[in-house]
């Protein structure tokens, strides 16, 4: 298992944030635009977060069949 180093974890994500701000900004947005809405992006997903940290793990509820038409044969076919 490869050491995970904080230092290069911060320059990846420096490097990608460094793109986003210039694809946004030359897409017209201001850089300072683009900055306060990144700062507002991340708060919303750190709020998420801090409700639920793996939402992977949270049972897939199935849908029921119990709506009146559920026993019934499929009309595909025009056929009952």
């Amino acid at each position: 298992m490869t050491e995970k180093n904080p230092e290069r974890l911060f320059q990846q994500l420096d490097d990608v944030v460094a793109e986003i701000i210039d694809r946004f900004a030359s897409e017209g947005h201001g850089t300072a635009r683009v900055i306060e809405t990144l700062q507002d992006v991340l708060a919303k997903r750190q709020l998420a977060y801090d409700r639920d940290p793996d939402p992977a793990d949270e049972p897939i509820e199935e849908p029921s069949n119990d709506w009146p038409g559920a026993d019934k044969p499929s009309n595909r076919d025009g056929e009952l």
